[in-house]
């Protein structure tokens, strides 16, 4: 015996594309996320790293 294959109404066949997407590469959505992630966080370090070099000039802080 043959299994039936489920049909998909015309109407839900391309409804949910991003979510077929995301569960048929699941490895590579998260492997994606990630590498954003990273890249995120390495931009934020360098940035933070450019700010503490910088000097402050004079008694700025005294007038808060």
């Amino acid at each position: 015996m043959k299994k039936k294959q489920k049909k998909i109404p015309l109407l839900k066949k391309g409804k949910h594309k991003k979510h077929d997407k995301l569960v048929n590469d699941y490895d590579k959505q998260k492997e994606k996320h990630l590498e954003r992630l990273a890249n995120k966080m390495l931009e934020n370090e360098e940035k933070f790293r450019i700010l503490k070099e910088k000097k402050i000039k004079g008694n700025f802080l005294n007038l808060f």
